[in-house]
């Protein structure tokens, strides 16, 4: 079904889907702009009342607990006698099934996991779910299950450590979330991945069909039967998944979990909600899978440990308190622009957490407990570009000021009149001093009340749906178009943005990784393009307007942002149009080009 034909969905939505590519680890869903495989596959028929209850429990949520965690803590990064990876060590070291089983698995046996203490560590964080590995793409189950490769048998552990963690969560009323690996499994010669002891990346059909019917759905249904109530099921790496084998994870979930959440990494544009890339930050609020009556956010996903998701010995123990800051603001953004925020630990091989990983998110917790009006079940900033991150409820919106230097805060672009400002944290709720003057607001607060890491101003507007300003880009007086990074779109998810330097990132990795900007064009006519960016030798894009198309060679002075002059582009019609531009000649998902922006400036 094409979302396009539908009536929730307006022309100018950006619609969601995902992709899949050969590459050995780069798999990851994305947000289209256009196109035929858009996120929603199934239609809206998915989303039950079981759904829906839970979707807006997602969306109260807004902040839950990853755990990466299997044999490969065991080896704590170290492969040998070199420090290689986290998780992914396996792979990336080629180490074979046979030394894996003896080092890695046969190995683990985490006699000191303690399944209220992860609940608590959730808890004490503010964390209101929490989605572990039940099986990573080593292949390794984490629990008793019928394939022989699981943690209960193969090392004689004997103890079913999510079925202890789904008691102890079922206890204390804290959600829980399975992580999958449905077709990436270096373990077996069908499963995707494991090119160093069977043939190839991708496998036979005939042996990948074997694979996923044998192992991935018996295993799925076992996750989905024997452990309770499901919040959701996060899948990952789509590799070989045809649009029939998404259906049928889709139906084997619904069977035996009929409000179990699955997200888009399940392939094919199938799944409940959007996920982005890893620590996918995005330039602008978006709101592209919400229904009429159903708020459906993205999420996206970081973790607290370094050099990997999954435990080593020189990433995982890391005293990461000078960040404390970073952490509760990257939150504040995600939740500012319409997302959901995973944020992942990795216990030791024994199954504690270490001591630095729960101080981090901790840290939040305790921010949380005085500033959670603005984060659970906040709505995103009502500015589609918010210049620091925002939140907003009916008649309020929070301002949330990372490490704020000096007294005045300034807001550009709200037009509801603010009746009173006050620091959230603050519990008199002392109104503080402000001035608005039509578009501009400017606040006081005094030294004794900013909060350490990032502190909330919260503002009780007249209306309860806060107005603002019209964010089409606007010619400028001499004729010219400034379109910055900052005040685009993505079309995809599969590009993150790095606030501090105004920048893509991860971009230009594949054709449909779209940046868009809206605009109003007053007086047409042919334009020079100037791009900003770093240059890359082999990338090149198309930029378009409705009337015209330039591909843009990105060279220049390679590593440098500077801003260089690459051809001319025609606009033909006065009044608002989309701006475009798509890589044409790719580079690697993971690059160091940066793209700023582009200017457009009238050809005399």
């Amino acid at each position: 079904m094409n979302l396009l034909n539908m009536k929730w969905i307006s022309a100018a939505a950006i619609l969601t889907g995902c992709f899949q590519v050969c590459a050995q680890e780069t798999v990851d869903s994305v947000v289209k702009i256009t196109g035929s495989d858009e996120f929603g596959s199934a239609g809206v028929s998915i989303y039950t009342p079981e759904i829906r209850e839970n979707m807006k429990q997602l969306y109260e949520d807004k902040f839950g607990l990853f755990v990466h965690w299997g044999p490969y803590a065991q080896l704590e990064g170290i492969w040998d006698g070199e420090e290689v990876s986290a998780e992914w060590i396996m792979k990336r070291a080629f180490i074979p099934v046979e030394d894996y089983e003896r080092e890695a698995s046969g190995k683990f046996k985490p006699t000191k996991f303690n399944a209220a203490d992860f609940v608590t560590i959730a808890e004490n964080a503010g964390m209101r779910f929490i989605v572990i590995t039940a099986k990573h793409h080593d292949g390794f189950a984490m629990y008793k299950s019928k394939h022989p490769y699981n943690l209960v048998d193969f090392a004689g552990y004997g103890r079913d450590v999510l079925k202890e963690l789904a008691e102890a969560c079922a206890d204390r009323k804290m959600k829980l979330g399975f992580y999958y690996s449905q077709s990436q499994d270096w373990h077996e010669e069908g499963g995707f991945g494991n090119h160093w002891d069977f043939e190839g990346n991708l496998k036979p059909q005939e042996k990948f069909d074997a694979y996923f019917e044998d192992k991935a759905v018996m295993q799925v249904k076992e996750l989905t039967r024997n452990y309770g109530d499901i919040f959701m099921v996060w899948f990952d790496t789509p590799v070989q998944m045809d649009d029939e084998k998404c259906r049928q994870m889709m139906d084997v979930v619904k069977e035996n979990q009929p409000g179990a959440l699955v997200n888009s990494r399940l392939g094919q544009g199938y799944g409940h909600f959007d996920v982005s890339m890893d620590n996918g930050k995005t330039p602008s609020v978006s709101k592209a899978t919400w229904l009429p009556d159903l708020k459906v956010p993205w999420q996206t996903h970081e973790s607290v440990t370094e050099r990997g998701w999954g435990y080593t010995s020189y990433g995982g123990e890391n005293d990461r308190s000078d960040e404390y800051a970073d952490f509760i603001y990257a939150l504040c953004r995600v939740v500012s622009n319409g997302g959901v925020y995973l944020l992942n630990v990795a216990p030791r091989p024994d199954g504690t957490i270490p001591e630095s990983q729960v101080n981090s998110i901790t840290a939040i917790g305790d921010w949380l407990k005085v500033n959670g009006e603005s984060i659970y079940g906040a709505d995103p900033s009502p500015l589609k570009f918010p210049p620091y991150a925002i939140t907003s409820k009916p008649g309020k919106v929070f301002l949330q000021l990372k490490e704020l230097e000096g007294n005045q805060v300034e807001l550009k672009g709200l037009l509801s009149k603010v009746k009173k400002a006050y620091c959230l944290a603050d519990p008199s709720q002392k109104a503080l001093m402000f001035n608005q003057k039509n578009e501009h607001l400017s606040v006081t607060v005094p030294d004794e009340l900013k909060q350490p890491h990032v502190t909330v101003i919260a503002l009780e507007l007249d209306d309860e749906i806060p107005q603002v300003v019209d964010e089409t880009i606007q010619q400028g007086e001499g004729g010219s178009f400034d379109l910055p990074v900052a005040h685009c779109e993505y079309a995809v998810r599969r590009i993150s943005y790095d606030y501090d330097a105004q920048t893509t990132r991860n971009w230009g990795g594949k054709t449909n990784q779209g940046l868009v900007w809206t605009v109003n064009v007053k007086t047409p006519g042919i334009f020079e393009v100037i791009s900003e960016d770093n240059g890359d030798n082999k990338l090149s894009y198309e930029l378009k307007t409705p009337s015209d198309m330039l591909v843009v060679y990105s060279k220049g002075t390679v590593g440098e942002i500077t801003e260089k002059s690459v051809g001319t582009i025609r606009i033909d019609q006065p009044g608002v149009i989309r701006i475009t531009a798509y890589p044409k000649d790719t580079i690697s998902w993971f690059n160091d080009f940066r793209l700023k922006g582009i200017k457009l400036v009238p050809v005399e």
